[in-house]
């Protein structure tokens, strides 16, 4: 497997009083190896985990783990606080799985930033006699070269940094036309990626226990490797970034309370979790998927995403339970039934999340936001009218759907996936307002930010990106609503000023504006009447396009 990694720091004590290393240390006379977590916070098929397990076991060394909370990078980053409290929830579990299932004690430590992390680590390493790092790959600029700077660190000391590909089932660069270059559109690019794992063994990674005594790092005070100190530490982390965010001005419509009640409850942490949501969606929702997936009222999602983006289910572990239940049912049909077009749909999602990062890894310039396609970007004309953002941010737009689909990110850190795709054209058609404020925002809110997915979906919507077709990717609010929430399910839910407003003035907006207007029935609710005409701004989209 091909390598690339991320890392952070620590700061070593060498004469500290604290640590919990012994005069006999074992690891300083025997192989020491170090296994680095990052967005794979889980223990089955962790790919570099289960290499250092098995390299380790016919070593008879014994094994490390570290992990590093960076919020002041992660802000920079614009990670939200409910993915930030998710990977919070989740440490002191993995901890635990850690230390049960594989006698290995996971240490975690809070760091300014990645820069400083390549040191402090370089010294963990030399103060711990560590002689190999593993971790999976990130393909996001600053860790890219945070991991470049370690690399030449260790490599000094012949430590070995060893990286494998994780985050994706296929990996970057393996999926390429016939001159070797990147898809710029995704249906060739997933008839590839379909076809190659229908022709290859897909594999799922198991970490072996660790039979030598179980290593202790020699680390500063400030690093905690008990469950309970985990998450006290990590819960600390959290408030600290809450307070952080709430000096936002632009962010103070935000309930950061309930949105982190209502993101607990929705995700509860670890991999055990993930895991059974997995088995329950398969079970019980694949099998529609390629309807009710459109439907937010149907919650009939898989749900998986949160869990995905922090490494806590395996991408492979997604795709192979998909397959086999595809081989079931055609199993039950005799073959005579073809594929299961449901279930086809999602492994197409899983295929999407692939295709993100194969184009990230092949534009790396696209993490400075920069358009995919840079010519049709910079002839469109964007706006910047700070009231019109601050409307779409808090569902004020007058849009029911679009206004629903706000409320509900604001207030729970999720939003539906094609509701991300009307809010995002919505906000870049007919507010023709620059794609990057929208991206932005959505990683300030989501638990399941990523810039790969996040950016991606974002130019695709605005036209800017992969599979663009400016003039008839125009999503109507309105007959969106009327197709996939029918009776108003979703946005009376969101938006319980309209509870008594029936379906048809609802996705109507020639009908709304009559009704909420100053003589109409509805005069006296607290709702807006639509900020734009959708016909109208839609042809000037049309000619800002055309230019």
């Amino acid at each position: 497997m091909s390598n690339t990694a991320s890392a952070t720091t620590t700061t070593i004590d060498d004469n500290d009083s604290n640590n919990n290393s012994n005069d006999d240390n074992t690891s300083l006379t025997s192989a020491h190896y170090l296994m680095w977590f990052r967005r794979d916070l889980r223990l089955h098929d962790n790919t570099a985990l289960a290499a250092l397990c098995e390299r380790a076991r016919d070593n008879d060394a014994s094994v490390s783990a570290v992990f590093f909370l960076t919020p002041e990078q992660w802000q920079t980053h614009d990670m939200s606080l409910v993915q930030l409290d998710h990977i919070a929830r989740t440490l002191p579990i993995l901890a635990n799985d850690l230390h049960k299932q594989l006698n290995i004690t996971l240490h975690v430590q809070v760091c300014d930033s990645f820069s400083d992390c390549v040191d402090s680590l370089d010294a963990l390493c030399a103060a711990n006699n560590i002689s190999c790092v593993m971790a999976n790959h990130e393909y996001e600029g600053n860790e890219i070269e945070r991991d470049a700077q370690l690399s030449q660190l260790l490599a000094k000391s012949d430590i070995e940094f060893i990286r494998w590909h994780d985050q994706c089932i296929l990996p970057p660069k393996s999926i390429t036309t016939n001159d070797d270059s990147m898809y710029q559109v995704f249906t060739p690019f997933y008839k590839k990626w379909r076809h190659t794992l229908e022709v290859s063994n897909i594999q799922l990674h198991k970490a072996l226990a660790i039979n030598s005594d179980n290593a202790t790092l020699k680390i500063s005070k400030q690093t905690v490797n008990t469950a309970n100190t985990i998450e006290a530490l990590s819960q600390k982390v959290v408030k600290d970034y809450q307070q952080s965010l709430a000096n936002n001005t632009q962010l103070s419509h935000i309930d950061s309370e309930a949105q982190l009640t209502n993101a607990r409850a929705a995700y509860p942490a670890g991999e055990v979790a993930a895991c059974h949501r997995l088995d329950q969606f398969v079970a019980d929702d694949i099998h529609n998927y390629d309807v009710s997936r459109d439907v937010p009222s149907l919650h009939a999602t898989s749900q998986l995403s949160a869990y995905l983006t922090i490494g806590a289910i395996s991408p492979r572990l997604c795709y192979l339970q998909a397959a086999k239940a595809q081989e079931q049912e055609q199993e039950q049909l005799h073959g005579n039934n073809g594929d299961n077009e449901d279930i086809n749909r999602w492994i197409s999602e899983l295929a999407w999340r692939d295709f993100y990062r194969h184009v990230l890894a092949d534009k790396p310039e696209l993490i400075q936001h920069q358009a995919y396609k840079h010519e049709t970007d910079i002839k469109i004309n964007w706006s910047y009218n700070e009231d019109d953002f601050d409307a779409w941010c808090t569902g004020r737009t007058g849009v029911p759907l679009v206004d629903a689909a706000m409320r509900c990110l604001n207030a729970t850190g999720f939003m539906h996936n094609r509701l991300r795709m009307v809010t995002a054209m919505f906000l870049t058609k007919d507010l023709l307002i620059d794609w990057r404020l929208g991206e932005l925002y959505f990683m300030q809110q989501l638990i399941d930010g990523d810039f790969a997915s996040n950016n991606g979906g974002w130019q695709w919507s605005a036209s800017t990106g992969t599979d663009s077709a400016p003039y008839f990717r125009i999503m109507n609010p309105f007959s969106q609503a009327k197709t996939h929430d029918p009776d108003g399910e979703f946005i009376k839910e969101w938006l319980p000023e309209l509870k008594d407003m029936p379906a048809s003035i609802l996705h109507s907006e020639e009908k709304l504006r009559k009704a909420i207007n100053t003589d109409g029935m509805f005069a006296k609710l607290d709702y807006p009447v639509p900020m734009v005409e959708h016909k109208a701004v839609r042809q000037l989209a049309i000619a800002e396009f055309k230019k």
